[in-house]
This record gives C-alpha cells, structure tokens and sequence, in this order.
C-alpha cells in the first residue's frame, strides 16, 4: 500500500523474512520510506533498493545489490531509512560481511588521534578533513561550506597535519585519509 500510494507499481513478495518489491521506476530519496514508516506506524525499519533491470534476467543482481544496500544501511549508526545501492560508493567493492571491525580498524588507523583530539578538544577536524577532500581541496569551497575563514580553515589544515602525522599531499596518505573520511562519515549517519 505505502509503494502504490506513491504511484509506484510493485510486484510484491517475501524472502528471507523480507518484503521484496520489484518496481516500475525507483521511488524518490526518502518518500517510501516516510510512507512505509507512516503505514507502520513507525520509523523502524530498512530499506535496500538495486539497480536498474532492463530485463527480466538482472533481476537476481539487482537483488543482490539491494541486499548489499540494506547490509550497509543496517550496519551504519543511522539503521533506519533508505539506501541505494547506486549511492554506495566505495561500500559496493567494500566487502567485511557482519563483521565491521576491520572497517573499523582502518578508520581508527587513519582518524584515530584526529577522532580522539576532536573528542577531548570539542573540535571539528575529521569533520573540516572530510569537507577539504569533499570540495577537492579547494580552500574557498572548503571555507564556505564550513562557513569559516579561509585563515582558520588553513589553521585546522596545518593541526590536522601536526596531530595525525599525514602528509596532505602525499598521494597514498591524501587516499587513505579520504577513504577514511567517506568511511566515517556513512559510519556516523548512515549512507547519504
């Protein structure tokens, strides 16, 4: 009821003690969630949405890519909403299963003493980092974005250098810490 209230056309199933819906169209960023929440009577709950099907055949993958979306969304501090497995990023390659300590581990490898000194200092660094690499290292987006100075932002640049021991324009280190960055960021809110 909630898919066809948004004018989606479904064919209905169950697997897994899951409602599988194969659909006509891919419902819009948040609305079928909303709708099912409404219809349920509560935000607790999940979805994963594949990939396009052009044909009956790629519908098992586009399973499987729903699947793999709703284990990331799942897996993330935010478990209820929607996911599409379009928007994953680097989490469609990124293979840890149920066990999230290696994500973990490698984030804490990267961001640890940037994580530990915000959480001391009530300070935003890892949160400034993951909007330089965001904005492609450009400084005035960068500093717009953060609605601060060009100065400052070039200030937490200089600290974040100092307290993680990376060097920004190393290309190995400059990876890492961005896949470290998009990583935390879907970690603390879930896939955006």
């Amino acid at each position: 009821r909630a898919a066809a209230g948004l004018g989606l056309r479904v064919l209905p199933t169950r697997r897994s003690g899951a409602a599988v819906l194969v659909a006509r169209g891919r419902p819009a960023e948040r609305a079928l969630h909303t709708a099912l929440s409404r219809e349920l009577g509560s935000p607790a709950g999940a979805i994963g949405v594949g990939g396009r099907c052009d044909t009956p055949h790629e519908v098992p993958r586009s399973y499987q890519e729903a699947l793999r979306a709703l284990e990331v969304r799942q897996g993330s501090h935010s478990a209820y909403g929607i996911t599409f497995f379009d928007d994953l990023g680097l989490y469609r390659i990124l293979r840890t299963g149920k066990d999230q300590r290696e994500v973990e581990q490698f984030v804490r490898e990267w961001l640890g003493p940037l994580l530990d000194y915000d959480a001391l200092h009530r300070t935003a660094l890892v949160e400034t980092l993951a909007a330089y690499f965001d904005r492609g290292g450009n400084y005035s987006a960068t500093a717009a974005d953060l609605v601060i100075h060009r100065s400052t932002l070039r200030y937490r640049l200089q600290r974040i250098r100092e307290i993680s021991g990376s060097d920004l324009t190393d290309v190995d280190s400059r990876l890492n810490l961005q896949v470290a960055t998009r990583i935390w960021k879907i970690m603390r809110s879930g896939p955006e």
